[in-house]
This record gives structure tokens, C-alpha cells and sequence, in this order.
């Protein structure tokens, strides 16, 4: 038997790269993949409507995350109460917002008397404009950064000061989101008991979106300074009232989403009764619960 070293090297060769490794190492523009798989790469079902196969694997990890947090049961609940609530439509709407947006909603919050018009602008499909296209359209985008950046602040603040504990990091979101829900609970019964029940009133998301717009207020109020102390509690008194002259006027002026067709049909006595109950929560009661808060 001869010695063939072109022999020897190419079983080097395979045993160094087998048959099965090549084969993934060929691209969907090798013509031997096209041939055995097609023209395109096989698409399995975690990539579905993910361009990007890491955007897969986090939503994937995110939702599996969720389930086993909450169970499987409540988990679905979750879903359908979340659809229940925005009536079928889809959050995103709230989170298109741009720079612009924002600043000029923040302005519209801190200087409230200088906006003039307060209606939303209609669109198709007997809906409004997202937020970017319209400053009197509710978000979600400002609420949760403004949670967010309240609950750091707090926490910062108390750093300063000495008293720091990572248990107050908890504390103060859970005890911040108690006061949340019981604000809107307030708000969503007041405008259930006042407003008839066959009148398009706003959605419990929009509500929501209004409830939180509180953060802002007191964020900037966390910024003044201590001393002297009439100057603080001045702040804080222009800023908790600019915001319930907001939150008064949004409300107001976009209660009735169809204001062709409600505004006729309701009495001038509820019409009456809902401007009171908005001024008293609005400028009273907003007040005294973001004192608390603060």
C-alpha cells in the first residue's frame, strides 16, 4: 500500500470539520442550502413577528417571567382586564409621544392658564389623535417616567438626609400606588354616579393617565428649596393648584367624547354638578392628597 498524503489530509480534513458542523456553517446565500432548505431560511415560531431574534427571546423571557410570577389563571385575567379596560383598543396609542410632546405638556401642567383650547381633535373610526399629533390627548409615557423618577428622587432625598434604607424603596411605591388606585377609584365613582349611563364618558385607562399627571407637580415641588419656608409652602400651593386647574379643565372639556350627541341629551343640573365635583377634586381634594404624598 502506498503512502498518499492528499489521503491523509483530507481524512484529517473531516474529522477536523464534520459533516454535520458544515452544514451549519453554510449562509442562505450558499446555492447548497438553497437547495436543501429553500430559498429562504426556516422560520420557527419564536420568531414571529420579530425581526430581530433577540427582540423574540426577551419578549418570550419577559411573558414567561410574568406567568410564573402571577400564575397562569391570573396572568390571563391580566390580559383580558387590560383589554376590557381600553375597550378593545391598544395601549400603544398612549406611548407615541415625541420631545415635543412632552415639553409642551409639561408646559401645559405648570401653566395651565395659559392654554386656551382644550378639546381633543378628532379622528377616524370615532377616535382621537395619538399624542404626538395632539397636546390634550392623554399619554401613559409621562405618568410612568413621572412614577419612576418621584420614587428615585424620594429615595435620593432621603439619602442626603441620612435616613436612607433600601426597604424605603418599597415602601414608598407601594405606599405611592395605594394612593393612586384610591384616586382614581374616587375619581371613576364620582364621574359613574353623576354622569348618565348611556353617555360615551372617558375610559378608565384616560382616567388613569390624568390621575398620574400628579407626579409632575411633585417632583418640581421636591426641587424647592427649605428655607425660607414661606417660599416653599408658596411653591407648592401654585403648583398643586396649577395642577388642579389641569386636571379640572381636561377632564371638563373631554368628558363627553361625543359632544354632538351628549352634550344635548344631558341635563344642565348634571352639567352643573359634574363642575363641582371636577373643582372639588380637581383643586380640593388633589391638593390635599399630593400634600400628603409630598
Amino acid at each position: 500500500m502506498t503512502y498518499n498524503p492528499y489521503y491523509e489530509q483530507s481524512q484529517a480534513a473531516q474529522a477536523r470539520y464534520p459533516q454535520g458542523q458544515r452544514q451549519m456553517q453554510q449562509t442562505p446565500a450558499d446555492p447548497r442550502y438553497q437547495q436543501q432548505y429553500g430559498q429562504t431560511a426556516p422560520q420557527g415560531p419564536a420568531y414571529a413577528g420579530f425581526a430581530d431574534p433577540r427582540a423574540s427571546m426577551a419578549f418570550q423571557f419577559g411573558q414567561s417571567a410574568l406567568n410564573q410570577f402571577i400564575g397562569s389563571e391570573n396572568f390571563n385575567q391580566f390580559q383580558e382586564t387590560v383589554q376590557r379596560a381600553t375597550g378593545g383598543g391598544d395601549l400603544s396609542h398612549y406611548f407615541q409621544v415625541s420631545n415635543s410632546y412632552v415639553f409642551q405638556k409639561l408646559k401645559v401642567m405648570l401653566l395651565p392658564m395659559l392654554h386656551k383650547q382644550w378639546q381633543r381633535i378628532p379622528d377616524t373610526n370615532n377616535s382621537f389623535q395619538p399624542p404626538r399629533s395632539d397636546i390634550n390627548s392623554p399619554d401613559m409615557y409621562v405618568p410612568l417616567m413621572g412614577l419612576v423618577t418621584y420614587i428615585l428622587a424620594w429615595n435620593l432625598e432621603q439619602g442626603l438626609h441620612g435616613s436612607f434604607d433600601p426597604e424605603n424603596l418599597y415602601f414608598k411605591l407601594s405606599s405611592t400606588l395605594a394612593y393612586l388606585v384610591l384616586d382614581l377609584a374616587i375619581l371613576k365613582l364620582g364621574l359613574y354616579l353623576l354622569v348618565p349611563i348611556n353617555s360615551k364618558t372617558t375610559s378608565l385607562v384616560e382616567l388613569a393617565c390624568y390621575v398620574g399627571y400628579k407626579f409632575v407637580p411633585l417632583i418640581f415641588a421636591m426641587l424647592l428649596p427649605r428655607q425660607p419656608v414661606w417660599a416653599t409652602v408658596l411653591g407648592k400651593f401654585y403648583l398643586f393648584m396649577a395642577f388642579g386647574i389641569f386636571l379640572l379643565r381636561s377632564v371638563k372639556f373631554n368628558l363627553f367624547n361625543d359632544t354632538a350627541n351628549d352634550v344635548n341629551t344631558v341635563k344642565k343640573s348634571v352639567v352643573k354638578k359634574c363642575n363641582y365635583f371636577l373643582f372639588f377634586y380637581g383643586v380640593v381634594l388633589q391638593s390635599g392628597l399630593m400634600w400628603l404624598m409630598g
